[in-house]
């Protein structure tokens, strides 16, 4: 027996000299690569003059992973340039370590340069630049610069860039009023316009911008500054136009089929309040008639959901539920109508009527094309919601 244990022993000796020896290596091959390198987790692109003026956001990685430390999680360095990539190469003439843009989350691109000059120039360079990943989130800032949205001190995450990314995902999940928009999309959609037009989503500051810029600004139970994620922005080719709003870019993403969760606020069937609707499924098809002189496009909205809060004296007792049905229901149509009608009179497809032209008949959308500009805002269209209420409480109002 006590052979067979010192046989036995010796290879778990071994095994855990090994994995001792891993973890040691792993280590400081983690803080080699970290002294040797400079992280870049997003890039703020603004003007100066004609130039680009570049940002770069750089992690300040022993302070992120000691989250009580004090120290910044993050510095910005900034530099002007005839190109981004001039910018870049000025910006390194400071550091001795590469400036690694691997883990590269957020080009944040700011609403002057994306009205005067377009994005197109940034999204060819993040095309031809390889150590950028085509996982990197696309935004616009509104009303003020890139740079100081990503100089803000946020709550929760010590990475303003971090906390961008945290926010588009949990809006995506659970607000749908925004999404996630990448550097493959934007290129693709500027190949192929008038078919498609790119929408962005735009982030602001509320409150007072310099106060949200020094650290003060998270050290109070309520921070007086405060960035926002607040709907998409809408572009003609490359070239920013304007800007939607929270419930206009809830109705953008429905006219996309591209719903997750979200909730709609409606007035009570009778009498004054309101009543939240909180959808959970949503589904949005097109179906284009194409035997008149111009095509015509019917769209059916289909969402399920149940009801979450009522200030409504009526209760949700058969036969009353169908008239918050209709109320949902006209609420939804009227809102959405609105935005196509809107669309339609600045003459700018952002709602998609041409891509569902051209995947209904490519040949008949080849033959109209070119006259889009002049179709596209009288173009006939059809909108029928169905709304499903799967269940609700039995509180009403005492009142």
């Amino acid at each position: 027996m006590d052979t067979m244990w010192r046989k036995n022993l010796l290879p778990i000796i071994t095994s855990l000299f090994l994995f001792v020896a891993s973890l040691i290596i792993g280590k400081n091959a983690e803080d080699s690569l970290i002294r040797d390198l400079i992280i870049i987790s997003a890039i703020a692109v603004d003007m100066k003059d004609e130039d680009f003026l570049i940002t770069v956001q750089a992690i300040n990685a022993p302070s992120v992973k000691d989250s009580a430390s004090e120290k910044l999680g993050f510095i910005l360095y900034q530099e002007s340039g005839r190109t981004i990539t001039e910018a870049l190469q000025n910006i390194q003439k400071s550091f001795s370590r590469f400036l690694f843009m691997d883990d590269l989350e957020v080009i944040l691109i700011s609403e002057e340069i994306a009205k005067k000059r377009g994005i197109a120039d940034v999204v060819n360079y993040l095309f031809l630049e390889q150590t950028i990943s085509s996982n990197t989130m696309l935004f616009v800032s509104k009303e003020t610069s890139a740079h100081d949205i990503l100089a803000m001190f946020t709550p929760f995450q010590k990475v303003s860039s971090k906390r961008i990314v945290d926010t588009i995902e949990n809006i995506k999940e659970y607000s749908s009023f925004a999404f996630p928009v990448y550097p493959n999309r934007v290129k693709n959609f500027l190949l192929n316009y008038p078919v498609v037009n790119n929408v962005i989503p735009y982030i602001s500051i509320a409150g007072d911008v310099e106060v949200g810029l020094k650290k003060e600004n998270i050290e109070a139970y309520q921070p007086k500054s405060k960035m926002e994620i607040s709907g998409m922005s809408y572009f003609k080719k490359d070239k920013l136009i304007n800007y939607l709003s929270l419930e206009e870019s809830k109705d953008l993403l429905f006219l996309m089929d591209n719903v997750r969760e979200g909730a709609l606020e409606a007035s009570c069937p009778e009498g004054p309040g309101y009543f939240s609707y909180q959808y959970k499924k949503s589904k949005t098809s097109y179906k284009v008639d194409w035997t008149g002189d111009s095509p015509k496009i019917s769209i059916k909205v289909k969402t399920n959901g149940r009801i979450t809060e009522s200030t409504c004296k009526t209760s949700f007792e058969h036969p009353n539920m169908d008239l918050f049905r209709k109320q949902i229901r006209n609420q939804l149509e009227g809102s959405i109508t609105s935005l196509i009608r809107k669309s339609q009179a600045e003459n700018l497809d952002y709602i998609g009527f041409a891509k569902e032209l051209y995947l209904s008949k490519p040949s008949k959308w080849r033959d109209i094309e070119g006259e889009w500009a002049s179709i596209f805002p009288t173009i006939p269209f059809e909108l029928n919601t169905n709304v499903s209420i799967r269940r609700s409480g039995d509180a009403i109002s005492l009142d």
